[in-house]
Order: structure tokens, then sequence, then C-alpha cells
């Protein structure tokens, strides 16, 4: 008989949205700006940095691009590897793939 427990979701908004908030904080507190400031530059209200930052706002693709933009940098989806159990308790992982085969970055301390 398989195993049927309740499995909770990896990728939600709420977990989208805090990941965002902290690296727009991070980006943010990089240049010294306010949010007055950024808002400003990026055309968007204080309001909607505040919320963005606070993680209580998912933003969207268009939002996600205007801000890479005003902070020169790249935008990226990356599908990270997954990992599953089997029936029998075994686990293992899927490597994701990059386009460009020489492309390395940090996942987290995950291999």
């Amino acid at each position: 008989m398989r195993n049927l427990r309740a499995k909770r979701p990896r990728n939600n908004a709420e977990r989208v949205a805090s990941q965002c908030a902290g690296k727009l904080l991070k980006l943010r507190g990089d240049t010294g700006e306010t949010q007055a400031q950024l808002a400003k530059r990026v055309r968007m209200t204080e309001s909607m940095i505040s919320r963005l930052e606070s993680g209580n706002h998912v933003p969207n693709l268009r939002t996600l691009c205007r801000l890479a933009d005003v902070f020169g940098r790249q935008l990226e989806v990356v599908f990270h590897e997954h990992e599953h159990t089997h029936v029998d308790g075994t686990r293992h992982t899927h490597p994701h793939n990059h386009i460009d085969s020489n492309h390395r970055h940090g996942h987290g301390g995950r291999k």
C-alpha cells in the first residue's frame, strides 16, 4: 500500500513572496536607497515597495523585470532539483539543468 500522507507543497505564493522580499531588501540595502527613492526610480508607489519588501505582495513578472532592470540584474528562472521519497522509504533527487553548461551558482548548501 502506498504512503498517502499529505505533503506540503514546496512552491507556493507566500514562499515566493518571501524570497523576493529578501532579495529586494538586500539589493536596496546595497544601494543605500530609501523605499521612497527606489519607488521613484522604479516608478512604483512607496507603499508597493513596502509590501514587496515585507513579503505581503507576490510580484508579477512585469514587476520582477522592472526591479531587475533598475538594479542592472538579469532575471533568471531556475527549476531546482527536487527530492522525493519512494514507497520503500528511499529518497533521491533529480538535478536541474541550465542551457549554459558552464553556469554555476550556489544552492544553499545543497548538492
